[in-house]
């Protein structure tokens, strides 16, 4: 049964590049529940994980041999010059034991350093989703910074527009139309500079993903949408994190090579069997071999080892504390955040919008020229921008709030 699940361990590793080609073949459209599910499976530290707990796996094959110790076989002939020649031969067969149970221990540490892996495979996997979710709000940001600049190119035009045609009546200087000409500039290099911005994060949200390109990505979703993090954040109890659990299982894993360096100190027994033809005689022999490790009876492996489980321990302690620190710094994180961003809604957003407007209005009716026009819109253009600021900062504290958690369900 253990050989068969080494030889499943082996073909899934196997299997690994396979299905990144299957993912990267479906990548198509992203939502944040294909992100999670994509990062979760195929990132590279995930990959790469996995295959640490296939070479647990083998080494748990290893260590269900009874012996670590192949038998031996002495062969040996010689001529015999005396008052008889003859031809001597020897031949002798050792088939070694070990005592103290420790094919037991052997596989009692080779089981808890797989359970190690998988629980750290689980927070590499926390780990990775945490970083493409980053990515994919950060796509999504991009991809408005685009639509603000577009909207202020839009505007821009038309404000030149109507700047050419109050200079040749007369109601405007040309100085107005080279301002206006001046916004249109610099909203088109804003639109370089935002297109720059989502090729870039494309980029990293590709390769958090596993994914050898993000330039056909389709990204759906909006950079307002946080009731996956609200959710987590109302939940009354957080999720035993996988490092927590992977501190605890090094501390078995510690434990076990304790009690498997104890029973190495035990002498070595080999049984053995020779046969002899010297002359005329066949002599067959059978007898023990027992080593005395009085010399050295290796006190230094159970020492580190106790070492190493002491300093296991202490990192298991360390651990839990700083979940404890983490999941309260991320809560209050979030909640700042959240409050900044409803703030820009309730007080900048709105006010802003209508003095653009009004502005807008104004310069049409001749009542306000283009510099004092220009400067509201810069006040309106800096207040968005702001808030598509505040927004990926709601985000990005949302993603350390559910990886402080540990939750990553979008059920």
């Amino acid at each position: 049964m253990q050989m068969k699940k080494y030889v499943f361990a082996v073909l899934t590793t196997l299997a690994l590049p396979v299905f990144a080609i299957a993912a990267d073949e479906a990548k198509g459209t992203l939502t944040l529940v294909r992100v999670i599910e994509l990062a979760a499976d195929n990132a590279p530290e995930v990959r790469l994980s996995t295959t640490r707990i296939a070479e647990g796996e083998a080494r748990l094959a290893g260590a269900q041999i009874r012996t670590l110790e192949n038998p031996k076989l002495d062969l040996a002939t010689g001529p015999r010059n005396g008052t008889e020649s003859s031809v001597d031969v020897e031949a002798g067969f050792e088939i070694p034991f070990e005592l103290g149970s420790r094919r037991s221990k052997r596989i009692a540490v080779a089981q808890a350093g797989i359970q190690r892996e998988k629980y750290a495979t689980g927070d590499v996997r926390r780990q990775s989703v945490a970083a493409a979710v980053g990515a994919y709000y950060r796509v999504l940001q991009a991809e408005e910074r685009l639509r603000l600049a577009t909207d202020r190119k839009t505007m821009a035009e038309e404000f030149l527009r109507i700047a050419k045609e109050r200079l040749l009546v007369g109601d405007a200087a040309r100085f107005e139309v080279n301002l206006a000409q001046t916004e249109v500039s610099r909203a088109e290099s804003d639109i370089s500079a935002a297109r720059g911005r989502i090729a870039q994060v494309r980029t990293t949200l590709a390769k958090t993903l596993g994914l050898s390109s993000g330039a056909d990505i389709q990204i759906v979703g909006d950079l307002k949408e946080r009731s996956l993090f609200d959710t987590i954040r109302s939940a009354q109890t957080a999720r035993e994190r996988d490092d927590l659990q992977a501190a605890r299982a090094e501390v078995e894993a510690s434990r076990a090579a304790i009690s498997l360096a104890e029973a190495e100190r035990l002498p070595d027994l080999a049984f053995r069997v020779s046969y002899k033809r010297e002359g005329n005689d066949n002599i067959a022999l059978g007898g023990i071999t027992v080593s005395l490790p009085f010399l050295n009876p290796r006190p230094g492996p159970i020492q580190e080892a106790r070492v190493q489980n002491q300093r296991a321990q202490i990192a298991a302690e360390v651990r839990q504390s700083a979940i404890s620190a983490e999941i309260e710094g991320a809560r209050n994180t979030y909640d700042a955040a959240v409050e900044a961003v409803r703030r820009v809604e309730t007080d900048g957003l709105a006010l802003q919008q209508e003095n653009e407007t009004l502005a807008g209005e104004s310069y049409r009716a001749g009542k306000i020229n283009l510099s004092t026009l220009l400067q509201v819109r810069r006040d309106a253009l800096e207040t968005r921008r702001e808030y598509l600021e505040r927004l990926l900062e709601a985000a990005d504290a949302g993603v350390e709030l559910a990886s402080a958690n540990g939750r990553w369900s979008t059920n």
